[in-house]
């Protein structure tokens, strides 16, 4: 069984890489570069973040994500606000152009790199890859609820029934 999980656990590694690729390319694509774009995803994660936790998190020194917001700030896609609390720090947080566009940029990348995958099935094995991916959703939502976990909505079944319609046809 722990070969199971183990199979499980690195396939899921080796989708969520495929899927960061895949907005990598696009953000190099678009002039941001892969430390840049790595710290708009953190910024983007928190809504609003400190310097020191972005290098804490992203695992850089601290000059080198300051040089980092210092570039993304001079294009206008993050924004550094006062620290009510401190006045020698700074919060960082995504521009409201670059908050507006986000989401759906990202969810629109993603969802077309899953799309090109999955077109390389027939769709009898796009079936089989659907309901194995219920059933193990399904059993994470299952065991969530059973430990008190925060059950977010990106686990609801309904959520990805939706998508996947909406994207297979």
């Amino acid at each position: 069984m722990e070969e199971k999980a183990i199979f499980i656990r690195e396939s899921l590694d080796l989708l969520q890489s495929y899927i960061m690729k895949s907005l990598q390319k696009h953000s190099e694509e678009h002039g941001v570069t892969i430390p840049q774009a790595r710290v708009i995803g953190e910024v983007f994660a928190h809504k609003k973040i400190s310097i020191k936790h972005l290098s804490q998190n992203l695992k850089m020194t601290q000059s080198t994500v300051s040089d980092i917001v210092e570039r993304l700030t001079s294009k206008g896609l993050l924004v550094k606000t006062p620290n009510p609390k401190d006045k020698r720090s700074v919060y960082i947080s995504l521009s409201n152009e670059l908050n507006e566009g986000i989401n759906e940029d990202i969810s629109e990348i993603a969802n077309k790199s899953l799309l090109e995958v999955l077109n390389l099935l027939n769709p009898a094995e796009q079936e089989i890859v659907e309901k194995g991916m219920r059933l193990l959703v399904s059993a994470v939502k299952e065991k969530m609820e059973a430990e008190g976990m925060d059950n977010r909505e990106f686990f609801d079944v309904l959520y990805f029934q939706e998508k996947q319609n909406k994207f297979l046809k």
